[in-house]
């Protein structure tokens, strides 16, 4: 089959509606998630500061991850865990600044507050990352399990488990 001019051309603008609608996509996923995302840095983090920053960050990596990701599935799930594995690397770096001493905490941290940043360390330390999950979305987010359950991929007698294991964890570290 030959195309002639037309055709070509058709091709062309067919071509670059999708480019359009490739960016697109990013944009108003960004536009929809947002609150969800951020809520959930916050719930994580309890900085406001930070959170904004995780959930920037995951729409970044959302917007270079745009051309592999499939967009006839949802993509809060993905958004969720990079958050939450941005918010764990935050929580790493924390940790690692606080126990190499005070001569690498910043001016601003006095002991009262490095001292509750090492007490949250250790509790949720306790804790692995599904029960952390369970807890947040749950107890601090506000999510239904089942809700829940579809954003982390697992069932929601399993994200029960983790929460309840979760909180008789921090219940114990007390």
């Amino acid at each position: 089959m030959r195309f002639g001019r037309v055709g070509r051309e058709l091709g062309v603008v067919i071509s670059v509606a999708m480019l359009i609608d490739a960016d697109a996509r990013p944009a108003s996923a960004y536009a929809a998630l947002w609150p969800d995302v951020f809520r959930f840095a916050l719930s994580w983090t309890n900085d406001w500061a930070a959170a904004e920053d995780l959930a920037q960050e995951a729409f970044a990596r959302l917007w270079r991850h745009r051309e592999a990701l499939d967009w006839t599935e949802p993509v809060l799930p993905w958004l969720i865990v990079t958050t939450r594995r941005l918010a764990q690397d935050r929580f790493r770096s924390i940790r690692r600044r606080l126990l190499a001493g005070p001569a690498s905490r910043p001016a601003s941290l006095d002991a009262g507050v490095a001292d509750r940043w090492l007490d949250l360390r250790d509790a949720l330390a306790t804790l692995n990352p599904l029960e952390r999950t369970a807890l947040v979305m749950t107890a601090v987010d506000g999510r239904t399990y089942e809700e829940a359950k579809v954003l982390l991929g697992t069932s929601a007698g399993a994200l029960r488990a983790a929460a309840s294991r979760a909180r008789r964890k921090l219940e114990d570290a007390r």
